[in-house]
């Protein structure tokens, strides 16, 4: 009897065990198999300088295969040909949600969603497309601390000045924050490499992830022209304290150059 009864239990151990074996065989899957991000960018791209800093959008097509993944972050190296390199990141998000042709195929209406990234879900079955702007962390970085310093000199000045928007724009606090703009400027003719970066919170790999693009002489001088605007939208911005006041519209040069990729 007692034989019996240690078969019996060594057959539901037996059987126990095997229950666990597709949830073993599934950790197991996903600890080995990794997710294989494809990046298909839009072969024209949009190139600007404004009081973002740098800045680079282009439409993204972003398609895995074997497995979800959750993408957290998308990075650009950008590298010109003398071997200076920048690093921009995604700072900004727009998906089409609709749009209406008419017959000659022109569209007529898009209803679009802009939003802060955070994450993208990716998944086997669908492809995820997004316009992507991509920013540089490092200048945002680096106006913090003087757009402070001019809030607050402005600030000080609105409650003990009457003529706070005159000296506002006076000041060197202001002069600091446009000249320290303008001398971030650092696009130049030539050709630009570059490498997408996505960051996940799985192990990925990503195929097609090299590109480049070039600035022509003229392009750099469009793009220069914005250095003078930077100036005019900071004093609209103060400006925009005074009643009635009709700032000038402010006008951004942007260049489109064309994307080519390789592996």
């Amino acid at each position: 009897m007692a034989d019996t009864v240690t078969t019996a239990a060594e057959i539901a151990a037996y059987v126990g065990a095997g229950a666990w074996l597709p949830q073993i065989a599934t950790w197991i899957y996903h600890a080995v198999v990794r997710p294989v991000i494809t990046i298909v960018p839009e072969r024209t791209v949009e190139v600007g300088f404004t009081s973002f800093g740098p800045i680079f959008n282009l439409r993204l097509a972003l398609a895995s295969k074997r497995a979800d993944a959750v993408i957290d972050g998308i990075e650009l190296d950008v590298r010109h040909a003398d071997g200076a390199t920048r690093i921009l990141r995604w700072a900004g998000l727009k998906e089409t949600l609709s749009e209406v042709r008419d017959q000659a195929g022109l569209r007529q209406q898009v209803v679009e969603r802009d939003e802060v990234p955070v994450a993208l879900k990716l998944g086997t079955t669908s492809l995820v497309q997004r316009f992507v702007r991509f920013q540089e962390p490092a200048y945002h970085d680096s106006q913090e601390p003087l757009m402070s310093d001019l809030v607050a000199h402005f600030n000080h000045l609105k409650r003990t000045d009457p003529e706070f928007v005159t000296k506002t724009i006076a000041s060197q606090e202001i002069h600091t924050v446009i000249e320290a703009r303008k001398q971030s400027f650092w696009w130049k003719p030539g050709k630009y490499s570059l490498r997408f970066s996505l960051n996940s919170l799985d192990r990925i790999s990503v195929r097609n992830d090299q590109a480049e693009f070039t600035l022509t002489a003229s392009d750099i001088e469009r793009l220069r022209a914005n250095l003078d605007v930077l100036k005019i939208e900071l004093e609209n911005l103060v400006k925009s304290n005074i009643e009635d006041q009709a700032p000038p519209p402010i006008v951004w040069n942007w260049v489109n150059t064309n994307l080519r990729t390789h592996t």
